[in-house]
């Protein structure tokens, strides 16, 4: 049975701790995968949050009551679009709504102008580094890390998060902002 399509739109400023919410029991599959810092992680700032709403770079995917159900938060790292943040609830994981949430944090980077859209991940969970790989993210070798990456990366290690847990990926975005195959994982 194919996924439901997904309503998407732009976050209102009364669903803010809504979306800390989302991101907190989003944050509850880590659980299993022995990965308990994330658990001990504040969700993204109301200050993030309503700065990323008022720029147009926070959407939620909403069900069919428009209460949200995810959402995708994207930010800036060194002046490349970052996914800073893409979250689901649990009970409404695996039919489509991480993907139709990705897919418009795309759009909005393409909107901008901006050539890719990068992110941080984890690794050794089906649901991070491979689900990203399957929409054409390629992951950033070490060497390759800008600046702001490694600045990120430490910031990470700071939050709790172990080094060899995490990767940086990045998706070529074409005209139509759809992946772009052909380009360098750069």
């Amino acid at each position: 049975m194919a996924p439901a399509p997904v309503a998407m739109r732009a976050a209102k400023r009364h669903e803010l701790a809504a979306i800390q919410d989302i991101e907190s029991a989003a944050d509850t599959v880590f659980r299993c995968a022995a990965m308990p810092w994330v658990l001990a992680m504040p969700p993204a700032d109301l200050e993030i949050l309503e700065t990323a709403r008022r720029r147009g770079h926070l959407r939620v995917a909403v069900d069919r009551a428009d209460t949200p159900i995810g959402f995708a938060l994207l930010s800036t790292l060194g002046g490349e679009a970052f996914l800073h943040q893409l979250s689901v609830v649990p009970r409404h994981a695996g039919r489509g709504v991480g993907g139709a949430l990705l897919e418009a944090a795309c759009a909005i980077a393409r909107d901008e102008g901006r050539a890719s859209v990068a992110l941080s991940t984890a690794l050794g969970v089906p649901w991070n580094a491979p689900f990203y790989a399957r929409r054409g993210f390629v992951v950033v070798p070490p060497r390759d890390y800008t600046a702001a990456m490694r600045r990120e990366r430490a910031h990470e290690m700071r939050m709790g998060h172990p080094a060899w847990r995490r990767c940086f990926m990045r998706r070529a975005l074409d005209a139509a902002g759809a992946p772009n195959p052909g380009a360098s994982a750069l």
